[in-house]
């Protein structure tokens, strides 16, 4: 999996609830952006599939409500899940991602 990690991310939220964002961390290697996979879109709204992406990391900082932005697009995160790979002996992220119109 390791060699599917060929973008590069930033992580972002925004701990106050104030209109503006923090860096959390840059330079994170993740799965490029891609529409969201079929299994994925069936819990979101269809109205909004058109905006659902993922990607996929071993950094485990995200949560539901932060921002991935990788390559001049922000995305909120909507969704993270674990899963092991290599029978247990490494840990990914899959990051379910809404496009952020304003963006």
């Amino acid at each position: 999996m390791d060699n599917f990690l060929t973008a590069t991310c930033s992580h972002l939220n925004n701990p106050t609830g104030a209109a503006t964002t923090s860096t959390v961390a840059t330079g994170i290697a993740c799965t490029p952006i891609d529409p969201a996979s079929k299994g994925t879109a069936q819990a979101y709204p269809v109205e909004k599939l058109f905006l659902l992406r993922e990607s996929h990391t071993k950094y485990s900082g995200f949560a539901t409500g932060d921002f991935l932005v990788s390559g001049g697009v922000t995305y909120a995160v909507v969704g993270v899940g674990e899963w092991a790979a290599q029978g247990g002996m490494d840990k990914y992220y899959s990051l379910t991602l809404e496009i952020s119109l304003g963006s």
